[in-house]
């Protein structure tokens, strides 16, 4: 979101200083907007309009932001990538408060317990529905089983 945000202030104040400048490659003496042509007379065509200016200057001024800001280590959520970085590598265990931040709790797992997590387990067919207080305790979702028993 800052990306877009810095880019468009950026953006915004380019389109204005050309609009005070008025250069003479974008507008006629008398303060007209030049069209869009090749070839043609130099009083009243151009190659490089007004509008083909602002759709330009939006991407250059997008992409000098979003480099920059990688540049410095912001991710595109404008947050630190080095906060970013060690969210992304909290442990299986960890637990999610409520303002965002996790809580990692270290978890010792015999390697007879371990999962293979890309193996999916077989569920009855039937209705699930969300069990609020399960979950908000437990901070992932929790399901109940609505169907028939087998």
């Amino acid at each position: 979101m800052w990306v877009f945000v810095i880019a468009g202030a950026i953006y915004l104040m380019g389109v204005g200083v050309i609009l005070v400048i008025r250069p003479s490659f974008m507008f006629t003496p008398d303060g007209d907007w030049k069209e869009f042509g090749i070839g043609q007379s130099e009083d009243r065509y151009t190659p490089f309009p007004f509008w083909l200016f602002c759709l330009v200057w939006a991407l250059v001024c997008y992409f000098i932001v979003l480099l920059s800001l990688n540049a410095i280590g912001f991710d595109k959520n404008g947050s630190s990538a080095l906060t970013a970085n060690a969210n992304a590598s909290a442990s299986p265990g960890s637990v999610v408060r409520k303002n965002g931040n996790r809580k990692s709790t270290p978890i010792m797992v015999d390697e007879g317990e371990i999962v293979d997590l890309n193996q999916t387990q077989k569920l009855p067919k039937g209705y699930y529905v969300l069990n609020k207080k399960a979950t908000r305790l437990a901070g992932v979702p929790k399901y109940v089983y609505l169907g028939e028993e087998e």
